[in-house]
């Protein structure tokens, strides 16, 4: 009966979280530049499941996993506004599951299900994990991986199951294949065995059978980037350079980013739960999770607020605890004394002091999240406008550099280029190349208003946005 009983809370869990991202889901006039780029890879990897592409370039410098899920649909889905619909509901899924991972792993730790509930709750409100849980972005199915990887070795040594143990190696190669800053799980994982086994672990067949899953887990991946990238280790040491040669963010700034997005209290939650931690296993596999995790996103260079997404889960836990350390204070004052033993009335104080909390958490969580909404609205709307007004099959664009992989989303048949400082660009310009321009300012303009083979034929809000026609192009479906 408990265990139906745990399985119902799960579900309960589960519909829950979908539920409440359907009520808040992103309307289809914001896209992002990178979704967008994954929409389209998965559109090749549909007809050609080798075919990692986008314009013909491959992409392997970002991860593969997300691009692969959605191509699975993609066979059957078409139409750009259906396939971003459908991105969002693959992460919307995994959002779901992840907040059941979250419940089973604290209720795992701490041997009560209300506690689970409670760090669900906070996980479904984070408004990181609350806002990536509908993009069209890869945060979400990888949170949901790193978190299995860790719930499984966890129960997996904790109730000497082997077989726990490899799926939780595979997992974790999964999690690497969803976003490669996944590898800090390997950290992760040896920290925590190391803290409460010292080196003895080392001495366990399951564990080496399960490092040895995890690398059959990436190697097809690896062979693919031997065969079309120029080396196997190579899609990782280009992702490694992009990250790079972006802007540098420091710690203290990427903290008060935290700050903002995240919100102060429920980050201060975690930062009271890590104090009621115990030095236990429990403690030890928390304190892993948590704090290495955060460090290796430290060592990136170029640092933004969603990439700590994968750690809502243990801020989760970590606010439960400290939900619980605001119960133990009440608890000292005379007029709120709950009595010895009387456990119904602290699990009824908890309750109350969460529901409380999480009001201003999820005020947060629907701001962030409206804040996302305005992303890439304006480029959504031109380029919607344009793919309905002017059929172009197998045409020919020429983009600014932002709407590259959004264009691509709208025209999935298009040959499409950059505005850019080159001389070819400049001379297929000047010979009439393109059927149609769309310039973002403030963008360089080239020699587009000087070739006679283009003319202005809309511009949007106030000229931030302008559509140029090929004069040669007689009569565009609806066109102006």
């Amino acid at each position: 009966m408990g265990r139906d009983y745990s399985k119902l809370l799960s579900l309960a869990v589960f519909l829950s979280a979908f539920l409440i991202q359907l009520m808040r889901f992103p309307p289809w006039n914001t896209l992002t530049y990178d979704g967008a780029l994954y929409i389209d890879i998965a559109r090749n990897l549909a007809v050609n499941p080798t075919s990692f592409t986008y314009q013909g370039i491959y992409m392997m410098y970002r991860p593969p996993l997300y691009p692969y899920t959605l191509s699975i649909g993609y066979h059957f889905i078409h139409g750009p506004l259906a396939q971003l619909t459908m991105a969002r509901i693959v992460s919307l899924i995994f959002f779901a599951l992840t907040a059941v991972i979250t419940y089973l792993t604290t209720t795992e730790l701490f041997g009560r299900r209300w506690k689970g509930l409670i760090a669900s709750a906070f996980f479904i409100t984070n408004p990181l994990a609350f806002t990536m849980g509908t993009r069209e972005l890869v945060h979400s199915e990888f949170t949901f991986f790193y978190a299995l990887s860790l719930y499984l070795i966890y129960t997996g040594r904790k109730r000497k199951t082997a077989l726990r143990v490899y799926l939780a190696f595979v997992a974790a190669g999964l999690a690497v294949l969803t976003r490669y800053t996944g590898l800090s799980i390997i950290a992760v994982i040896i920290t925590y065995l190391y803290l409460t086994d010292y080196w003895n672990w080392v001495k366990r067949r399951e564990y080496w059978i399960g490092f040895a899953l995890f690398g059959l887990t990436l190697l097809p991946w690896l062979y693919l980037g031997y065969l079309h990238y120029g080396g196997a280790l190579r899609p990782f040491q280009i992702a490694t350079r992009v990250v790079t040669l972006a802007k540098p963010v420091s710690a203290s700034e990427y903290v008060r980013w935290l700050m903002r997005d995240v919100g102060k209290i429920l980050l201060g939650l975690a930062i009271f739960g890590f104090l009621r931690l115990k030095q236990n296993e429990e403690g030890w596999f928390t304190v892993s999770w948590a704090t290495i995790g955060f460090m290796m996103i430290l060592t990136v260079t170029h640092k933004e607020t969603r990439f700590i997404t994968f750690l809502s889960p243990v801020i989760g836990i970590l606010a439960e605890q400290g939900a619980e350390i605001i119960t133990d204070a009440l608890e000292r004052i005379p007029t709120f004394s709950f009595g010895n033993g009387v456990r119904n009335h602290r699990k009824a104080a908890t309750t109350g002091v969460v529901a409380i909390l999480l009001v201003p958490v999820f005020l947060g969580a629907v701001n962030l999240k409206n804040r996302w909404n305005m992303t890439g609205r304006d480029e959504s709307e031109v380029l919607r406008y344009a793919s309905e007004h002017y059929v172009l099959p197998n045409g020919t664009l020429l983009v600014s550099p932002y709407l590259y992989t959004m264009a691509g989303l709208y025209y999935p048949d298009a040959h499409i280029d950059m505005i850019l400082y080159e001389k070819k660009i400049e001379k297929r310009i000047s010979e009439g190349y393109y059927d149609l321009i769309i310039h973002e300012e403030p963008n360089t303009y080239l020699n587009i208003t000087s070739s006679y083979h283009y003319i202005l034929i809309k511009e949007f809000y106030k000229g931030k946005f302008k559509l140029f026609l090929n004069r040669n192009i007689a009569h565009p479906s609806g066109g102006s």
